[in-house]
């Protein structure tokens, strides 16, 4: 193990002898130690209890700076934790402080030992602090082999000039190390100047986000996602309203209102509700997708912390913009959920998939970011011979200043988005299953024909207050509905807010971003066609039917071409009338065809 001498040299002017008490002066003030059993707050980021701290310039609320600023800067209390100094089960920062390897070892000991070194310096060279028995008292319980009063600061001090050089040029962190590091020597530099030094020691850094996470293209897809999903919902409200207006002999609206989305004419009215009828479903089945992965992502992200992250700070910004997205990304998919389910457009392998996505995100949402795992890989990813084969100390005593090309936000608050994940997306989620379930046993075959009494299975009992049940039902997926669509507006805004001059440089598009943006573009294209052209038949043009089975069909002749003629049959082919379709269809052995009234192939029959 690296051992640290100590008989080093600092300026012989400012050496104080460790076995000479520290005397207390006329001007000398009685110094305070607190000892706490461990740093509590900071030391891990649990985001859905932490985010709000998350996201100002100026906050270092999950940084260690200030704590170890405020340790070497003269204040007459110092506090010191019994977490640190451990030296093979045994608390003894006298041994621990004077070794590398454990000196570096963790941020406890890192920081025990700054501060006493602190203490030291100023009990015995400034005197302007003395030890008092009951601080002796409350050290003692670290301290181990000595005694806060004989502690010597110059092993401390050596050991941090050689470990912070080293690290300054080889931490690989995106801010150098001020001038007065470099500055330092062991043989000539003072205390005071080390501690000068050691207040610079721990820079702002802003935060670098993982472009898998937050990239520009990344951040579009979920833009696109919000506005998508809220223009499908004002699109089903605004052609609902219209069918009200204009085919009011038909009545649109009903309860269960499945039919005022899906007509059997093919009229544009009627292309229009399939084509948003069929998107809405699609576009469900899309996000099940594109969440699934948000959400798998994110959880990695959070669990196995970002391995883009160069410092503490910057992998709590990595973790809390997954939880954010991992969380609110569900918010799409309520929205569209209980639209389907307010239009009475129901399916399970959709729901499945809702229901997954959810699950996931309280997965997410129960994830936290542990120091001591981040320490453990930043010690795998680069450690440094002279900090004891430790990380850089910057690592975890950085400051992070703002977010490198985002004006990170989480707009309006984080208690909103925790507010309806616990309550809003709990009550429609119940719902939704309770809604799903009755739909089940009304349309099952096991079930649609049983009845108890008045009662049937999925229904509400035909009593005096059916008639304020439906009432209510109707208002409350109202109600839903434009409560989702509110907070997805709110999240989308917090999207855009992030946006700055700089979120879309060049440099910032990757093979993946390009890719992450173009996601929405089968569901967006689909719908104009389905606008245009109206819902897919099969038939003999080459537009008609389903792709698959449209190609199956020119390439295997299992239709004939409007352009074919008479010679185009086999002579021992004839062509047999379909009776289930009263002559518009005619069958060969393999499969059917449709084919004009007027224009009947000779042999057949009406």
């Amino acid at each position: 193990m690296a051992m640290i001498s100590t008989s080093s040299s600092l300026t012989p002017s400012l050496v104080v002898s460790s076995t000479i008490p520290a005397a207390a002066t006329v001007s000398s003030l009685p110094l305070t130690v607190v000892i706490e059993p461990e740093i509590g707050g900071t030391l891990d980021f649990f985001p859905f209890r932490d985010l709000a701290a998350i996201g100002k310039s100026d906050d270092d609320a999950f940084s260690f700076r200030n704590m170890i600023q405020a340790s070497i800067d003269g204040d007459q209390s110092i506090l010191l934790f019994s977490t640190g100094c451990d030296i093979d089960g045994v608390k003894d920062c006298t041994r621990a402080c004077n070794r590398t390897d454990t000196f570096f070892g963790s941020l406890e000991t890192f920081y025990n030992c700054i501060a006493l070194a602190s203490i030291s310096h100023w009990t015995h060279d400034t005197q302007s602090y003395y030890i008092t028995p009951e601080a002796e008292q409350n050290a003692s319980s670290i301290m181990g082999s000595g005694s806060l009063a004989d502690f010597d600061y110059k092993p401390t001090l050596d050991s941090f000039i050689t470990c912070a050089q080293a690290a300054c040029g080889t931490d690989l962190l995106s801010v150098s190390c001020n001038s007065s590091i470099k500055a330092l020597t062991r043989n000539h530099s003072t205390a005071d100047q080390v501690f000068e030094a050691m207040d610079t020691f721990c820079p702002d850094i802003p935060a670098n986000i993982d472009p898998d996470i937050f990239g520009p293209g990344v951040l579009i897809s979920y833009v696109l996602q919000v506005c998508f999903s809220g223009s499908l919902y004002l699109a089903v409200q605004g052609f609902t309203l219209w069918a009200r207006h204009t085919e009011k002999k038909r009545k649109p609206f009903s309860l269960t209102r499945a039919q005022s989305l899906i007509w059997r004419d093919t009229s544009p009215l009627s292309r229009t509700s399939v084509a948003m009828a069929t998107t809405l479903v699609e576009f469900q089945e899309a996000q099940c997708w594109f969440v699934f992965a948000l959400q798998i992502a994110s959880i990695l992200a959070i669990v196995i912390n970002s391995q883009e992250g160069t410092f503490w700070g910057e992998i709590i910004v990595n973790g809390a913009v997954a939880f954010h997205v991992s969380l609110n990304g569900v918010l799409p998919m309520f929205l569209v959920q209980v639209c389907l389910h307010n239009e009475g457009i129901r399916n399970w392998h959709t729901f499945l998939g809702f229901c997954a996505e959810y699950l996931l995100a309280i997965v997410a949402s129960t994830q936290k970011i542990s120091f001591g795992s981040t320490f453990d890989l930043f010690k795998q990813q680069h450690s440094i011979p002279d900090c004891g084969n430790n990380p850089s100390p910057r690592t975890y005593c950085a400051a992070t200043h703002g977010v490198s090309g985002l004006h990170l936000t989480f707009f309006p608050h984080p208690l909103l988005y925790k507010v309806v994940f616990l309550a809003l997306d709990s009550v429609a989620f119940i719902a939704l299953v309770v809604d799903q379930l009755s739909w089940t046993l009304r349309k099952h075959h096991l079930t649609r024909h049983l009845r108890f009494g008045r009662w049937t299975p999925g229904r509400w009992p035909e009593n005096s207050y059916q008639r304020h049940w439906k009432q209510f039902t109707v208002y409350f997926w109202r109600g839903l509905e434009v409560s989702y669509f509110v907070i997805n507006i709110l999240y989308m805004v917090s999207l855009v807010t992030v946006i700055n001059a700089k979120s879309f440089e060049a440099n910032k598009w990757s093979y993946g971003q390009i890719i992450a943006i173009t996601c929405w573009g089968p569901v967006i294209v689909k719908l104009i066609d389905l606008i245009i052209s109206g819902p897919p038949k099969n038939g003999e043009r080459l537009n008609s039917g389903p792709p698959r089975l449209r190609i199956d069909n020119i390439i295997n002749n299992r239709l004939i071409s409007e352009y074919d003629d008479e010679e185009t049959l086999r002579p021992e082919e004839t062509l047999r009338p379909d009776l289930k379709t009263a002559g518009t269809a005619y069958s060969r052995p393999e499969t059917l065809f449709y084919e004009p009234r007027e224009r009947l192939v000779p042999g057949s029959r009406e």
